[in-house]
């Protein structure tokens, strides 16, 4: 299911950054690509940047809308992998460290093109603000330090700081990517597959059949019947605000959601998790329950104008955390799906581990804890 096209960031792209974002079908779409990458989120356009880096030969990416149209797109773009050091397995906080720090390289690389921020971000306590313990690059901090820090907060307990985390516009990073990428379809659905000798073989689509070396798919949702795991699409609400009269420097998590700034001054909040929920309408009590927490927490933005309201669907598995493995039976042909509310985060670093795992046959040590054989009992 698609985002909405009215989010935030999509109010804030240029028409270069659109154009980039659905690009159409070439004239000269190439019909035996050397890596076809099936999913044009941000997942899959890290893994088609980072099979061109690692020399694995023509790399087409084919979407069947445009480009970041689902989770991707409407996501929030936070990249904190500190705050994740309390619930995620050490292997899930490695790739996403791994990932901040090839973000950091990229925008340097690319000028600033990816528009990576810079935004630390407070962690407020669940119950008993003595449940908060500190682990190594977060710090607790006492309620006079927090008010220090966001003086228009409204008065907690304790927080705890995780400094060095970042935000990105999530389609101004795909449309940042997709310039990069060596071939990109938009508008082009896969609609079957043909499977021979433990290879796929055919790619149907419908612009016509692909017959790729090697094939990966990121299409948040893994493939079936072809990839089989227990998965669903976790529904969830953001609203964006404008400027007013408080003012925020941190992002803020904690029970209810998470906010944070805006470069105009605005608040991006919510984060809701509607388990259950598949219809792809905004539910008017949700953003109203966003709006009374926002202002529970802030009480100056109690009133403040809401420009922008949307949903997107998260594709989640069982477990809560992604897939990134070799399709079973099929020697040419690997997934990555399920990363949840956290693809934009791991993108470059599982596309860049997807890559390395094609050109040298041999499963990176990084993502060998996301294989689907922690399903095999499911």
């Amino acid at each position: 299911m698609r985002a909405p096209a009215a989010t935030v960031w999509a109010g804030r792209l240029d028409p270069a950054d659109r154009a980039a974002l659905d690009p159409g079908v070439p004239g000269d779409l190439d019909s035996s690509p050397d890596v076809l990458v099936v999913g044009g989120g941000v997942i899959g356009l890290a893994t088609a940047l980072y099979c061109g880096r690692a020399g694995l030969g023509r790399v087409l990416l084919i979407e069947a809308g445009r480009l970041a149209a689902g989770a991707s797109g409407g996501a929030a773009g936070v990249l904190a992998p500190k705050l994740h050091q309390r619930s995620d397995p050490p292997a899930f906080v490695r790739l996403a460290r791994a990932s901040l720090a090839a973000y950091r390289d990229l925008d340097r690389q690319w000028d600033g093109a990816i528009g990576l921020r810079w935004a630390p971000r407070l962690l407020l306590p669940d119950g008993s603000p003595s449940a908060l313990r500190p682990w190594p690059g977060v710090r607790l901090l006492g309620p006079e330090e927090v008010a220090e820090l966001e003086p228009d907060l409204a008065p907690v307990p304790a927080a705890l700081l995780a400094g060095d985390q970042a935000q990105v516009n999530p389609l101004r990073l795909a449309a940042a990517l997709a310039r990069r990428v060596g071939g990109v379809a938009s508008g082009v659905a896969m609609t079957g597959l043909l499977a021979a000798g433990g290879r796929v073989v055919r790619v149907r689509t419908s612009a016509g059949d692909l017959h790729p070396g090697m094939v990966v798919f990121a299409t948040g949702l893994a493939p079936e019947p072809w990839v089989r795991l227990p998965q669903r699409l976790v529904k969830g609400h953001l609203l964006a605000t404008a400027p007013g009269g408080f003012r925020l420097r941190h992002g803020v998590h904690g029970p209810g959601g998470g906010v944070g700034p805006l470069p105009d001054g605005g608040l991006l909040a919510g984060g809701t998790r509607d388990e259950g929920d598949q219809l792809p309408q905004i539910r008017g009590e949700v953003i109203a329950g966003i709006r009374r927490w926002l202002g529970a927490l802030l009480p100056a933005a109690q009133d403040v104008r809401v420009t922008y309201r949307w949903c997107c669907f998260r594709p989640a598995t069982a477990d809560g955390q992604p897939v990134i493995d070799r399709v079973p039976g099929l020697d040419n042909a690997w997934v990555s799906a399920g990363h949840d509310g956290s693809g934009i985060l791991l993108a470059p670093a599982t596309g860049r581990a997807l890559a390395a795992w094609m050109a040298s046959g041999r499963q990176p040590r990084e993502v060998s804890g996301f294989t689907l054989a922690r399903f095999a009992q499911t």
